[in-house]
């Protein structure tokens, strides 16, 4: 199909939900994206974090080839062999002892919350309150739109669910005078990505946790897009050596097939009944058999390190290129997941479009932020080829 035809389709018939690039991705292998003008772009976004693998990874495509072949979908009325395996990949070293496998991280995050409330219920504590911080983003749904932090996301679609406070991200105080009587769990994220790439400080997190260990609250860790391998560790908050009771993963837990989970431990991972939750798609063999690959490597190889490694090398080169250029006010993040603030006067959209241009794809995120997500099989090469073309677009800059 002809691109203006693709367009004309969209134009017509597709709610008015996105302003896409005039571009239509056709194929790609390892870390390029190829147009259906025939044009290879660097892929630095992966699908916002998602495409951990790249493209075409012939251990993902076989499994999802073979598993394809014997059984798509059966639902959870019964038992499926990926599934099965999944969970005791998740579950086998024993930070969490229960999961809910679902779709997207929305989902991941509703059922983190339910389990919140369900909590509250079978305790008979009333603590039903959630806290998250300004900024986060958690989801698209209704109950976690009002929990991300962010009233542009949320505003439109008042009235909204009861039951959440808003406290300032990285402010530990705020956070101890906010918790009323009604408060059962703090939520946050390690590394606020939407509002701009911004990682917690090892002190906030820290004492987050210490604070809701002292007051007997839940913590929640939204790990949708720093989980699965993308700092360097399989969930990000073993950077900061604690351990919340709930914790979310989607994005690249299936390597680009939709797949998302929330994993529990302790008390409130046994608080569910058959009927409280549910999915009918969610945790189905074909999904499974993805993130079995993915987390296998995961858990099976020398990926992690790699992350780590080539994420210092991603570093590295950005602020060996970039950090001279005044409108560049800061570079921040963890493995390979980072963002590059620029000053007001320089649009990070203006920016991601020039590079886009000369074959590179970045995101943008909030705070005028290039958010930079690759596949975790990036190249060196490939990161000096970013670097050079900010380099290059930096240096012709006039602000």
């Amino acid at each position: 199909m002809e691109l203006e035809k693709i367009k004309e389709i969209e134009k017509d018939h597709y709610l008015k939900l996105f302003k896409r690039h005039n571009i239509c991705f056709e194929r790609g292998e390892g870390c390029t994206l190829y147009d259906t003008a025939g044009h290879a772009y660097t892929d630095f976004f992966g699908g916002i974090a998602v495409n951990c693998l790249g493209y075409n990874h012939p251990d993902l495509v076989k499994a999802i080839s073979d598993q394809a072949a014997k059984l798509i979908h059966v639902s959870n009325l019964y038992y499926n062999i990926p599934q099965a395996e999944l969970t005791e990949k998740l579950t086998r070293d024993g930070t969490f002892s229960r999961i809910f496998l679902c779709n997207s991280g929305a989902e991941a995050n509703e059922c983190a919350i339910k389990l919140v409330r369900k909590y509250a219920c079978e305790t008979g504590s009333g603590k039903t309150t959630v806290i998250t911080a300004n900024e986060s983003f958690h989801g698209r749904t209704l109950a976690t739109v009002t929990a991300t932090g962010q009233a542009k996301y949320s505003d439109p679609f008042k009235p909204l669910p009861a039951g959440f406070k808003h406290v300032p991200y990285g402010d530990l105080e705020a956070l101890r005078e906010a918790t009323t009587p009604d408060v059962g769990a703090i939520m946050l994220e390690c590394i606020q990505g939407e509002s701009g790439v911004r990682p917690a400080s090892y002190d906030y997190l820290v004492g987050a946790y210490a604070f809701a260990k002292q007051k007997g609250l839940l913590l929640i860790l939204d790990e949708v897009q720093t989980g699965s391998g993308r700092t360097g560790k399989f969930y990000c908050f073993e950077h900061y050596g604690i351990q919340p009771d709930i914790v979310t993963l989607a994005k690249g837990l299936g390597g680009g097939v939709p797949i998302a989970c929330c994993l529990a431990r302790g008390e409130v991972a046994e608080t569910f009944r058959p009927g409280d939750h549910g999915t009918t798609f969610g945790g189905n063999p074909l999904a499974c058999a993805a993130a079995n690959v993915v987390v296998g490597k995961l858990q099976e190889t020398d990926l992690l390190d790699r992350v780590t490694h080539i994420g210092e090398y991603l570093a590295d080169a950005l602020a060996s290129k970039l950090a001279r250029h005044k409108f560049v006010l800061d570079i921040r993040g963890k493995g390979l997941l980072r963002g590059v603030q620029l000053d007001e006067k320089l649009s990070a959209a203006t920016v991601a479009g020039k590079l886009l241009s000369l074959g590179v794809i970045v995101g943008t995120c909030g705070h005028n932020t290039l958010r930079i997500a690759p596949p975790y099989i990036i190249t060196r090469e490939e990161i000096d080829d970013l670097a050079d073309k900010m380099e290059t677009i930096f240096s012709n800059t006039n602000i």
